[in-house]
């Protein structure tokens, strides 16, 4: 593989990892019954991303099962 192909999946693991630990830290605040509105806009700007077309190219993932993994880890305590 090239250097360059190698940035960009470099940047492609950054963008899911960042956008992961957001919503991580999102679910977190929810649980904890934060009643901000701006937590909940990012949890659904999350979510819109985590079901995008995007994200399935950058991660190779299901955005579904990914959001139902997440909340199970970080909300429900499963």
């Amino acid at each position: 593989m090239s250097a360059f192909l190698d940035g960009y999946i470099q940047l492609a693991h950054a963008i899911v990892s960042v956008a992961a630990e957001s919503y991580k830290y999102t679910l977190l605040a929810v649980k904890n019954h934060t009643r901000s509105d701006s937590v909940f806009r990012r949890k659904e700007e999350l979510e819109s991303f985590f079901l995008s077309e995007w994200f399935g190219l950058l991660s190779g993932l299901d955005g579904r099962y990914f959001i139902q993994k997440m909340q199970e880890v970080y909300y429900f305590d499963r």
